[in-house]
């Protein structure tokens, strides 16, 4: 009894190398690696959603029309609609007579004539199986338009006369043919969930018998979208000790594209029996991470697999900074509770300040704030920022800088800063 274990690719994120093993460490390439480049190389990244697969059998050598039409039928069930099969019949005693005229008297085989074929086939993609020193007796060739609109070809699989393949041999060619159309279209739909209000916001809408907004879930273009395909990386027992790879550094294939501006992302991918589908964090919604199996994967005849991800939004607060000079002396109300409402107090604003909102989080770009009233209050450029503790940095020539921490709360947050003057 022999036992199979599988490195599967499912570390995500990626982990550091391990030190042990160093950096130029060439790992070999799994089977799904391989697979990838080899598709790449013909197709590119694109791929194709739509293409056409000729058939051409010699009708008059063996078993080859057998094996064609049994071959149509598999292939048939295999890719669906995603091909147009068409059969193109070739003879091998026209061959001999073209050749034995070309030998004897000297005509030249001119090129293919394209109101004779069975579907146009540009120049250059194949030669014209009459033209070969061989005649082919099957073959398989494949049509497709790339994102030029562009008709490119490639040739999956032929055998040339006096072979004939046998009825037996169908299954092999299946499998020779099918790998060619391993990878899958994958439409991620992306919308916004419901906005996070506050704790008493719903509850004093309703009472005051205010009428609930429409939901807008519009997500738009450029959101980044990856797809993670954890493809087993090989058998550990094909590995010698000192060559077998930590299970961290067998990462997934990763496939990476950007939304549209209805917030679809469409991309092409080698999928795997675990796929996760990754969105990206920004600055309205939280990233999110969805599994996505094998099994739930569409055949080729069923088309694009659709995803539809609902994002979180971020709990976001209204922020309006109030900059003005500190009064010489203190307002009548400060000698009751100690505590300023400046909102009350007549205050003169500050020329050229500048605020900016720090989030106490590592990695978090400064928000700098902008000013439509010549310096007097500041706000967010779209309004809002993500909620939680901040500190608000004020810096303005002539007076003392200011830093204060302060926590924001979904719904308005109204803040009265006053500034010293460096010289009193």
């Amino acid at each position: 009894t022999h036992c199979s274990i599988w490195f599967y690719c499912c570390v995500t994120p990626a982990q550091p190398l391990s030190p042990k093993i160093p950096m130029a460490l060439s790992l070999p390439k799994g089977p799904a690696q391989e697979l990838l480049e080899q598709l790449d190389g013909v197709f590119g990244p694109e791929f194709f959603e739509h293409g056409r697969l000729i058939i051409t059998v010699a009708r008059d050598v063996g078993t080859a029309m057998k094996v064609g039409h049994k071959l149509q039928g598999k292939l048939h069930e295999s890719l669906g609609t995603m091909v147009e099969i068409i059969f193109e019949h070739v003879k091998h005693e026209l061959w001999a007579r073209l050749h034995e005229a070309s030998a004897t008297v000297g005509l030249q085989k001119g090129p293919e004539v394209p109101e004779c074929q069975v579907t146009q086939i540009p120049e250059g993609i194949r030669e014209n199986p009459y033209r070969r020193e061989r005649l082919p007796t099957l073959e398989v060739l494949l049509l497709w338009e790339d994102v030029r609109g562009i008709t490119r070809g490639h040739c999956l699989y032929s055998v040339s006369h006096p072979e004939t393949p046998s009825v037996e041999e169908v299954d092999d060619i299946l499998a020779q043919v099918k790998p060619w159309f391993s990878k899958r279209w994958l439409i991620v739909e992306l919308s916004l969930g419901e906005p996070i209000k506050g704790a008493f916001e719903a509850e004093d809408g309703e009472a005051e018998g205010a009428s609930a907004e429409t939901h807008d879930d519009y997500v738009g273009p450029g959101v980044g979208v990856t797809i993670l395909a954890c493809h087993a990386y090989g058998f550990a027992r094909e590995q010698s000790e000192q060559q077998a790879p930590h299970v961290r550094h067998c990462q997934p294939l990763s496939f990476k594209t950007l939304s549209d501006d209805a917030g679809r992302a469409k991309l092409c991918f080698l999928p795997a029996a675990v796929n996760k589908v990754q969105v990206a964090e920004t600055e309205r919604f939280h990233g999110t991470e969805v599994l996505l199996r094998g099994e739930e994967i569409n055949s080729l005849d069923d088309g694009p697999t659709v995803v539809k991800v609902l994002l979180t939004p971020k709990s976001l607060a209204d922020i309006l900074v109030h900059v003005f000079v500190m009064p010489k002396t203190a307002p009548a109300t400060a000698d009751i509770d100690g505590i300023v409402d400046w909102a009350d107090e007549d205050v003169v604003p500050v020329q050229g300040a500048s605020v900016t909102v720090s989030q106490m989080k590592d990695g978090e770009a400064p928000i700098p704030l902008v000013s439509w009233d010549g310096g007097a209050t500041f706000m967010a450029q779209d309004g809002s920022v993500p909620e939680g503790a901040v500190s608000l940095n004020i810096e303005c020539p002539g007076y003392h800088p200011e830093d204060k921490a302060v926590f924001l709360l979904v719904g308005q947050n109204d803040f009265w800063v006053p500034l010293r003057p460096l010289v009193e």
